[in-house]
């Protein structure tokens, strides 16, 4: 079977995509003050319709209980765009290609809320791979008297942000997707295997459908009397979803565990293509820089990738 190559293929395309809309959302949202906002709120009800007949098509059969399913419904997608919010405000401070890697701190926040919350106790190994990871923020933050970034100090605030809302909206993820597949039948491990698919789809199209319902009384405020802004909120809308579906495919044939490594090499991806974009010219994207400076940007990317790595893998 070509379960690992597929899964990995779609794990590495996730990461693709990830580092193309957080690229698309930079050149779009710098443009003026208000379009930052409009590419949020429009990009969501986009794909809040796109992804209504798909959470239609994947509906668990029977229809778990609301008291089950629409906690962690409604929780994963307020904290999911509270984080997306202080993404495009982090993107008006910060190049794409030092954001990407930046996010790799969710596991630091994640190691947090295990032990403060859950109660579960750190290997030596797992704590490790938390300093590697802050490691790579110094790395990639040192020095910085070249560094173009405003206020890094509520940069650095932003980022972290980002990092607790998404490992929330994780949480709320997996107790939904938990919650829709117990209301399945799996007589087999392959039925298993699909039912956790299917769960995970419906999951990820059901979250957006809500997202999309929560932001679409904002579109008149967001649009602030200026007519445009689907063409750039649909391209973000289709990089973001494309994102979404190859790691929810990564997740269901490889595991969660490979696919959040595959994913950390969205920070790699990231300053590649960074680089590449603005020895272009597209310099609203990335600043040039210097050699010295990407090779520490490689390798903050790099560690935070083994920090994720030596994380999640198990001894």
């Amino acid at each position: 079977m070509q379960i690992l190559p597929f899964g990995i293929a779609a794990g590495l395309a996730a990461a693709f995509f990830s580092a193309v809309s957080y690229l698309v959302s930079r050149h779009y949202g710098n443009k003026d003050g208000g379009s930052s906002l409009r590419l949020l709120v429009f990009a969501h009800v986009l794909m809040g319709i796109v992804c209504l007949p798909i959470a239609w098509f994947l509906r668990p059969y029977p229809v778990p209980l609301a008291a089950v399913w629409l906690p962690p419904l409604v929780g994963s997608s307020v904290t999911y765009l509270l984080g997306q919010a202080a993404v495009f405000a982090a993107l008006k401070r910060i190049d794409a290609s030092q954001l990407a890697p930046l996010l790799g701190l969710k596991i630091a926040v994640l190691a947090v809320l295990a032990t403060c919350v859950r109660g579960e106790q750190l290997t030596g190994r797992q704590w490790l791979a938390v300093i590697i990871s802050v490691a790579a923020v110094a790395v990639l933050q040192w020095p910085r008297r070249h560094a173009a970034i405003k206020a890094p100090w509520a940069t650095i605030g932003m980022v972290m942000t980002i990092c607790l809302c998404f490992a929330i909206a994780d949480l709320f993820i997996v107790a939904l997707i938990d919650a829709v597949q117990l209301s399945g039948e799996a007589t087999s491990a392959k039925a298993a295997v699909g039912g956790r698919l299917r769960a995970g789809g419906f999951a990820m199209a059901a979250t957006y459908v809500v997202c999309g319902m929560i932001t679409m009384p904002l579109v008149h405020y967001a649009a602030g009397g200026r007519r445009g802004g689907l063409f750039p909120a649909a391209l973000y809308a289709a990089a973001w979803l494309a994102s979404m579906a190859g790691l929810y495919v990564c997740f269901g044939l490889v595991g969660a565990v490979l696919g959040n490594i595959l994913q950390s090499t969205r920070g790699v991806m990231a300053v590649g293509l960074g680089a590449m974009l603005a020895s272009m010219g597209w310099h609203d994207l990335e600043q040039p820089v210097d050699r010295k400076t990407f090779v520490r940007r490689i390798m903050a990317a790099v560690l935070m990738t083994a920090a994720i790595a030596i994380y999640a893998i198990p001894m």
